[in-house]
């Protein structure tokens, strides 16, 4: 029988025991030596697996972190509104991993748990416990402190309870990638405008507002409160602004006519995004008042242009034609006054037309004598027509007359429902013709002499009176004649008869004047200084001449006539 080699048999004990730290598991071997006997050995080994941390799933865009919905500066989150992340990671040890997303690029693991963020840094949101493989999530509610822009950094961590170990940092990629945006409202703490504006002018509106989010912010001034999502006015608008980095404006020309009065208008303030401010300045009334202006008269007439020319004893209609404008609509004038003077009397001060107690037929016509009558009324302009009643004995002003450097004038005011007047005076007068007329009477008849009964040789004793009446507007004298040599019975045919010579007549201005004393009447035109004066008001004026005849012996018995021209002269100025 072959002897056992003992020592290379202890020899190789020594060298397994030598090798076990080193193997990655335990493992039990048998050695058979060549001898008929076998001895066996059982020996242990031992590894330790390390802790790896997990890593984000790199099958983009599914495991990569990203925010679902993307946040980005054209699509901003609103605050108080989330912004949800998400991510997949895969952990080579089998553990389940912790999502966490920080504001830097820093995170200390928490055996057991998610990631802490560095200190200093914001804590977006973590996951709950989330199995390897499967998708982890969180959100965060955005809040007002938070800026526009906002960097996030994603990491996993393990949940190791002994020794939790985090991946490196990941920012997604893309639109959904880090940052996220925050859209916050402008700030809008201000408005004012310029008016009160009148029709025609233009109000402006300035607001005090700026949006933090590097966005540019308008104005909108509407007629109604309230304002769509899309930035609009819902009620119509007075103006929009441009969109402009800070302290908008908009102006509203205010059309001719407008009414005046105050009209409201709510101011609202929005970014590009259209967020609307918040506070109390927006949606407020930043209303405008538009003004009472005072009416024009750009247009007048009197009288055609033309003289005017009186009617004997009666008043004349005399027109007074005006275009009135008002900016507030000619529906806003309310009184419309016309005044007719002579130009010397004029319508300001106090002795002037415009004061009611210089109204005088003579040279002033106003108030009920002067009627006034919208005729049409569009837009700003409405058309008038005054009519002023002037009586027979208003003041001349041609040449003869005591006033011929003057003319007559009229003024025009009118006057709105705001109490505003204006007056324009016409800029070209109208003389006022001169109106020589009187009428004659003689007790019993009218422009009739009655010589009564008279036999021949005899003659009038007294003389009859003949009255002659002043019914224009200037003094007067007369002259007397007639056209015809007799007076007979069957005149003017005079073949019958005894005529009587027109010669035969005499006149006087003297009441005590006798036949004997009075001018002989012939056919030629005679003047006699009467001296008759103007009138100066409804009251007669007038004075007598006085009337003889001779009867010649042997005129024949009947009813003679005759004719006799009395006509008037203009009265020289001193005896008016």
């Amino acid at each position: 029988m072959k002897k056992k080699n003992i020592f290379s048999g202890k020899l190789l004990k020594i060298c397994l025991l030598l090798l076990l730290p080193v193997l990655a598991v335990t493992s039990f071997f048998i050695f058979k030596t060549k001898a008929q006997t076998a001895d066996t050995e059982t020996i242990t080994t031992h590894v330790t697996v390390g802790n790896t941390p997990p890593a984000f799933k790199s099958t983009a865009p599914t495991g990569f972190p990203k925010e679902n919905t993307a946040s980005t500066a054209t699509v901003p989150t609103a605050i108080g509104s989330a912004v949800n992340f998400r991510a997949t990671a895969i952990d080579d040890n089998g553990e389940s991993y912790f999502l966490t997303i920080c504001s830097t690029n820093s995170i200390t693991p928490v055996n057991g748990s998610a990631g802490n963020c560095a200190s200093g840094a914001k804590t977006y949101c973590k996951s709950t416990s989330t199995t390897s493989g499967s998708q982890a999530s969180c959100s965060y509610t955005t809040l007002a402190g938070d800026p526009w822009s906002n960097d996030w950094y994603a990491f996993v961590c393990d949940s190791n309870s002994t020794a939790s170990t985090c991946s490196a940092s990941h920012q997604g990629s893309g639109d959904s990638g880090s940052p996220f945006f925050v859209s916050h409202p402008p700030a809008f703490t201000a408005i004012t405008n310029n008016s009160p504006v009148n029709p025609g002018q233009t109000v402006t509106w300035t607001a005090t507002a700026s949006d933090s989010d590097e966005q540019q912010v308008k104005l909108l001034v509407c007629k109604t409160a309230g304002i769509t999502a899309a930035g609009a006015c819902t009620g119509g608008a007075w103006c929009t602004s441009s969109n402009v980095d800070s302290n908008p404006s908009c102006s509203h020309s205010v059309p001719v006519p407008t009414v005046a009065g105050t009209n409201n208008a709510y101011v609202y303030v929005v970014d590009t995004l259209n967020t609307p401010a918040t506070g109390t300045t927006q949606g407020s009334n930043s209303s405008f008042v538009v003004s009472n202006v005072a009416p024009t008269i750009p247009t007048i007439t009197l009288n055609g242009g033309q003289p005017i020319t009186l009617t004997e004893s009666d008043e004349t209609p005399v027109l007074i034609t005006a275009s009135v404008v008002d900016n507030n609509g000619c529906s806003t004038l309310s009184t419309i006054e016309g005044y007719i003077y002579r130009s010397g009397v004029g319508y300001s001060g106090a002795t002037g037309c415009g004061t009611a107690a210089n109204a005088n037929d003579n040279n002033c016509y106003r108030d009920t004598k002067v009627t006034c009558v919208r005729n049409s009324c569009a837009g700003t302009t409405a058309q008038y027509t005054c009519t002023a009643n002037i009586q027979y004995f208003a003041d001349p002003t041609t040449t003869g007359t005591k006033f011929p450097a003057e003319n007559w004038l009229t003024t025009v005011k009118a006057t709105d429902s705001g109490s505003l007047s204006t007056n324009t005076e016409i800029t070209t007068g109208v003389e006022m013709n001169a109106l020589l007329a009187f009428d004659v009477s003689s007790s019993p008849a009218e422009k009739s002499i009655e010589f009564g009964n008279l036999d021949p040789g005899a003659s009038s004793a007294p003389l009859v009176p003949l009255t002659t009446r002043a019914t224009g507007n200037v003094g007067l004298d007369q002259s007397h004649h007639s056209t015809n040599a007799n007076m007979c019975t069957n005149f003017p045919g005079c073949t019958g008869g005894t005529p009587i010579p027109i010669t035969n007549q005499r006149y006087s201005i003297l009441s005590s004047a006798t036949y004997a004393s009075a001018t002989p009447l012939g056919t030629t035109a005679n003047e006699v200084e009467l001296n008759v004066n103007k009138p100066t008001s409804t009251t007669a004026v007038e004075k007598k001449t006085y009337w003889g005849i001779l009867i010649p012996t042997g005129t024949l018995p009947g009813s003679y006539s005759g004719v006799n021209t009395i006509t008037a002269i203009l009265g020289e100025i001193a005896d008016w």
